[in-house]
């Protein structure tokens, strides 16, 4: 029985690292590391947030909060409205 990754169908086990090493992706299956991070970033999730699915509103406010949140990171003190 061979296990084959869920997105590429090629053997996961004993093939060189070139894909990454072996993941178990639940509940589908296992994957190479590799196959399983340009999925999300196809399908646009980054740490469980499915940005294609936000609405306007939400995806505005995500937005700003990451706009903020990088202004703190890099020492911007000045306040931000946040609408």
């Amino acid at each position: 029985m061979a296990l084959n990754c869920i997105f590429c169908h090629q053997c996961v086990v004993k093939t060189d690292n070139s894909k990454g090493h072996p993941i178990s992706v639940p509940p589908y299956g296992i994957a190479h590391s590799y196959c399983a991070e340009q999925d999300l970033l196809l399908k646009r999730i980054f740490k469980g947030i499915h940005i294609a699915e936000l609405d306007n509103e939400s995806f505005q406010e995500l937005k700003e909060m990451v706009l903020a949140e990088d202004n703190v990171r890099n020492g911007m003190t000045e306040e931000i409205d946040l609408f």
